[in-house]
């Protein structure tokens, strides 16, 4: 199960996925998401959307499987493995021009993050869940990209988390 984690702070899974070229998967968030009360970037002024998958952990759910369920849910990946896990939670705070989405429950997120290698191809991403899964679709587009390209298309309060993950990783990621 999950330590004692900060109430103030959303529990969640990061993922880093890489192909055999090393490069990092990375999607456009939808800058209005359908979810009531989750319009979290629509409004927020800097226009970097890109990000990895993350997501919430559920009650009763190791970490380790919702990495899982998130990667499939944001980007319909299923043929992946764990090459790594962070050593540490990282944590962050929503700025408050975002906060107000996510009704006063939480203040930021704390995370997980797994580093993760696609073993599949490019045909098997799919950002549009199945509409009977009770899941929206939250990227409109999708690339690989370079590792040092990351963080110039990361909105700003999650770079610093990215700055550490991706030199957590970057051994590994080289291998």
């Amino acid at each position: 199960m999950i330590d004692k984690l900060d109430e103030k702070f959303r529990p969640c899974v990061g993922a880093m996925i890489i192909n055999d070229k090393s490069q990092i998967w990375i999607g456009k968030r939808i800058t209005k998401i359908k979810k009531e009360g989750l319009e979290e970037i629509s409004n927020y002024k800097d226009r970097k959307l890109w990000q990895m998958p993350q997501g919430g952990i559920d009650p009763g759910e190791e970490p380790e499987e919702a990495v899982f369920r998130e990667v499939y849910e944001e980007t319909g990946l299923k043929d992946i493995k764990i090459l790594a896990v962070s050593d540490h939670w990282y944590q962050y705070e929503i700025p408050k021009t975002i906060l107000n989405n996510y009704k006063g429950k939480f203040i930021g997120q704390t995370q997980k993050w797994f580093l993760l290698q696609h073993l599949g191809n490019d045909n098997d991403v799919n950002l549009v869940p199945d509409e009977n899964s009770g899941n929206y679709q939250e990227f409109a587009d999708w690339k690989w990209e370079n590792p040092e390209k990351i963080l110039d298309q990361v909105i700003d309060f999650k770079t610093e988390t990215y700055k550490k993950v991706l030199k957590e990783f970057e051994n590994i990621r080289m291998l």
